[in-house]
């Protein structure tokens, strides 16, 4: 069997996260240092890129993105000289990231094809995330897809957590396809320290080093953070499971545009995330034609993609197959509890209860409640449980 083939069976059937060791890319664009890639990217771009800034000290919330200024537009190569170690006068990290293969310059992505994993349809649907030591993106899991993680350059943290872990998930903010918590792990609070660590027992972890893959299974939540300057490029694997999780997020978007419509400004930027500011229909018809198509899509099961089946496998030929790969493939273990608890210890050191002034709401502890109850992920699937009852009650055949 080939080696693509073995890595895409490991990949779709993997029930925990992999990692692959130092694999061996040959990927044109990442040859060379860091700012080498940073210097190609100054040539090509017509403009330098605006990097995101977050305050270090604001640590009494998860650093969400809306809270995040946009900085003067830097050149690659200002960023590294600036950002590229941070200094003890430093009072933001700075980031450019989740950035799709079309915003970048094609010299920069020359060479990038996630087929050496098994997936050559991928069509140049990746994401590529750059930032400084502490760039951190806040405890979520994505509803769609397997997320294959290649970290070019650099080191990045990530605690991971299976679905069934009970974090504090919230649709605020609100973004398509991922699901945020509450939970805060770049700055936990002394005082709440003992819930976190009850979570020890099931918390998954790696320092994912330049070179190394890192998969991440369906529904796994995961906090990330850079642990030094850091390049990495990610690849959701689409899922046939997708199709039926789609209308689940139509009707999340559906709820949380109701409560957008017709509000102020500094109320969307509450509730939506920067991404998804300029994505709110402008009729309700018009999503309700869109979950029309999604529900018509899957029961037919026709995409314009190519949708690929997970778990059809079983558990002894999946370890069977890991262990005939000729890399260093692992699955990650449980996280030594000790170790999960020196790991909480030292980001609650960042918590400022002082000189952190807490994040000014427009909307009530109640409203948000409210559109977090209604939008968490078992009340949508109940609602999408009760309209398929009705639609087959309603079906003449």
């Amino acid at each position: 069997m080939a080696l693509d083939t073995i890595l895409r069976d490991l990949i779709l059937n993997t029930r925990v996260p992999l990692i692959l060791d130092q694999f061996p890319l040959e990927w044109e664009c990442f040859e060379g240092s860091l700012h080498d890639w940073c210097e190609r990217f100054d040539q090509e771009a017509t403009d330098p890129p605006a990097f995101e800034l977050m305050s270090l000290a604001d640590s009494r919330t998860p650093q969400w993105e809306r809270k995040r200024a946009k900085a003067t537009h830097l050149s690659m190569q200002q960023f590294l000289r600036e950002y590229g170690v941070l200094e003890e006068d430093h009072t933001h990290w700075a980031a450019y990231q989740y950035k799709r293969a079309h915003e970048m310059p094609a010299n920069c992505l020359r060479g990038i094809d996630f087929s050496c994993f098994g997936f050559p349809e991928h069509g140049n649907d990746f994401s590529l995330w750059l930032g400084s030591e502490q760039a951190n993106t806040p405890c979520h899991y994505d509803t769609f897809g397997v997320n294959i993680v290649v970290q070019v350059h650099g080191c990045k943290s990530w605690l991971l957590f299976p679905p069934e872990t009970p974090l504090q998930s919230t649709r605020i903010p609100y973004e398509e396809s991922s699901v945020y918590c509450l939970d805060n792990f770049y700055a936990p609070d002394p005082g709440k320290i003992q819930r976190y660590e009850e979570l020890g027992r099931e918390a998954y972890h790696c320092n994912l080093q330049a070179g190394d893959v890192l998969i991440v299974p369906r529904h796994w939540w995961h906090y990330v953070e850079a642990m030094s300057t850091s390049l990495s490029v990610n690849y959701w694997v689409p899922l046939k499971v997708d199709m039926d999780l789609a209308l689940d997020e139509f009707l999340v978007k559906h709820i949380v545009e109701s409560f957008v419509k017709g509000e102020s400004d500094e109320m969307k930027q509450y509730l939506l995330n920067p991404n998804q500011m300029d994505d709110i229909s402008s009729k309700p018809s018009e999503l309700f034609a869109q979950f029309e198509r999604a529900v018509q899509n899957m029961e037919s099961g026709q995409s314009n993609r190519k949708l690929w089946e997970t778990d059809y496998l079983s558990q002894a030929d999946w370890k069977t197959l890991l262990n005939s790969v000729n890399l260093t493939v692992r699955p990650l273990e449980v996280m030594a509890y000790d170790e999960y608890k020196l790991l909480l210890s030292a980001n609650s050191k960042r918590f400022q209860t002082d000189t952190s002034p807490p994040e000014p709401s427009p909307i009530s502890s109640t409203w948000e409640l409210l559109v977090s109850s209604m939008c968490a992920p078992r009340v949508i699937a109940g609602m999408k449980r009760e309209f398929f009852r009705r639609l087959q009650q309603s079906d003449p055949s």
